[in-house]
């Protein structure tokens, strides 16, 4: 069996390079002049016609071009309609295609990436004139495959041309309205796909499947991709970012959904860093109100992964929105605790988040993040933030901050008036080893002043004095390094 695929791979071999050989010595030059010389292939024919369109690309990527045109051409002939059904026999092709990608990035010289995405398009090619030929309706079987083969070559040879990629992904949406070969595998693993769906991941495991989900999620952002998404509930057609497309087989659900109602918080977070909706716009219930009613389910018995994807998914919203409307707030109020209030006793909800206060730390990394979201710059435009590194792995979800430890010790943000205003600004916590570079252009340094207030007040307060007379001796000592007359009792009394 062996023997026959290597003398099949020969066979192969030998065909193109003679067709090669004719491409250089007879079709070449006639193509760069728009003619059609494929008369016994008039599908490939038909598509010559681009190339006097293109005439100002480089001779080497006509040349690999017309490689991997031939090459689709040759094999999808020999396959059954159904031939690339199963993972196996998509994979074998790969193989071929792979070897062939090799092979003209060596005889070209050319980057490998580039030879793929040159492989890439003669398949969107190939895939676009199947359509055509049939009343612009995919074939599917495959003809439609051939797009999960490209897929596995863009992965494989890491295609950096975005607009390639985006290509793709908007061929694949055009024939079957969702991703979910691209998303279910990282949500449920490479086996749950064929149980789900009825067809077989591409990628090995469930970790090779979230990199390549994030490696499409990167290409969709960057060309800023949205596709025309119909939905039921509102009875129209909204556009929505690649990351919301609901999934098929999932009940129409958004991949966030689903990874809520699958407990996965890893994967929630990645999707929320890439700019996932926190309420995805498919149509649904609120995911909050929804992941409270599966917490109280099993009374205070809380389930840990539910518990980080509340944690995680509450970093994104400012507060918990009552349900219960159209009725008054205090209605909804009294009936939010009746039905919620173990979640407030047992604090896996913060009182903060319902119907107190949310910190202004919080409310601004919410409205960061949504700026970010609506201009697609989720989560690469956190980096051109000019904050100190820790406050941009805030924004990107990645840490939290607990109290008030958020500058550098003794580094002011401004600079008040007076010796009391001086001495509340300065912060007593210790500056972490990976604080951002900048934060000197950011933060005013601090001053001999406050340096004898802050060991003033560190070294009375030891004494066993109570607080109030601690801050007063900072005051005094702030004053006499300042060399300007201390503040009375009268007119700054002792803070208690």
């Amino acid at each position: 069996m062996l023997l026959q695929l290597l003398l099949a791979l020969q066979q192969f071999v030998s065909q193109l390079k003679r067709q090669l050989a004719s491409l250089w010595l007879v079709t070449l030059p006639q193509h760069l002049c728009g003619f059609r010389l494929l008369v016994g292939q008039p599908r490939v024919a038909s598509s010559r016609a681009s190339y006097q369109r293109h005439g100002q690309l480089p001779r080497h990527r006509l040349v690999m071009d017309y490689i991997f045109e031939c090459f689709f051409n040759d094999t999808f002939e020999h396959i059954t309609r159904n031939g690339l059904q199963d993972r196996q026999s998509r994979r074998d092709v790969l193989d071929h295609l792979s070897a062939i990608v090799k092979g003209c990035a060596d005889g070209q010289n050319v980057a490998t990436d580039e030879a793929a995405s040159i492989a890439v398009t003669a398949a969107l090619r190939f895939h676009r004139l199947a359509k055509q030929s049939n009343g612009n309706v995919c074939l599917m079987g495959k003809y439609h495959n051939i797009l999960y083969i490209a897929l596995r070559t863009c992965w494989d040879w890491g295609v950096r041309d975005s607009e390639v990629v985006v290509q793709l992904l908007v061929s694949i949406f055009e024939c079957e309205k969702t991703f979910e070969r691209i998303f279910l595998g990282a949500l449920f693993g490479p086996h749950a796909p064929h149980f789900i769906a009825g067809w077989r991941s591409d990628f090995r495991d469930q970790n090779e499947n979230v990199r390549a989900m994030v490696y499409f999620l990167k290409h969709a952002t960057r060309e800023q991709l949205t596709l025309p998404v119909w939905i039921p509930r509102f009875e129209q057609e909204r556009q929505l970012r690649f990351i919301d497309v609901p999934i098929e087989s999932c009940g129409r659900s958004s991949p966030l959904r689903i990874a809520l109602q699958a407990n996965a918080p890893e994967l929630l977070l990645i999707l929320l860093r890439y700019g996932a909706a926190p309420q995805p716009p498919d149509g649904g219930t609120s995911v909050i109100i929804a992941l409270l009613d599966k917490l109280i389910e099993n009374g205070r018995n809380y389930s840990c992964e539910l518990v980080l994807c509340l944690q995680i998914l509450m970093r994104n919203v400012p507060m918990i929105e009552m349900p219960f409307k159209p009725m008054v707030y205090g209605t909804r109020r009294e009936m939010f605790f009746e039905r919620y209030g173990r979640l407030l006793m047992d604090k896996i909800v913060g009182k903060e988040q319902v119907y107190g206060v949310p910190t202004l730390r919080h409310l601004c990394r919410c409205r960061i993040r949504d700026v970010l979201r609506e201009h697609n710059q989720l989560p690469n435009g956190i980096d051109t933030l000019r904050l100190p590194k820790r406050l941009q792995r805030y924004i990107d979800l990645t840490e939290e901050l607990d109290g008030t430890q958020l500058l550098p010790p003794e580094k002011p943000v401004q600079r008040p008036t007076n010796a009391m205003q001086r001495l509340e600004t300065i912060s007593s916590g210790t500056e972490s080893e990976d604080e951002s570079d900048n934060h000197v252009q950011l933060l005013e340094a601090v001053t001999d002043a406050e340096k004898a207030a802050v060991a003033a007040f560190v070294a009375t307060a030891g004494e066993g004095v109570n607080m109030g007379e601690a801050k007063q001796a900072a005051i005094e000592a702030y004053a006499a390094a300042q060399d300007v007359n201390p503040p009375s009792d009268q007119t700054h009394p002792p803070l208690s």
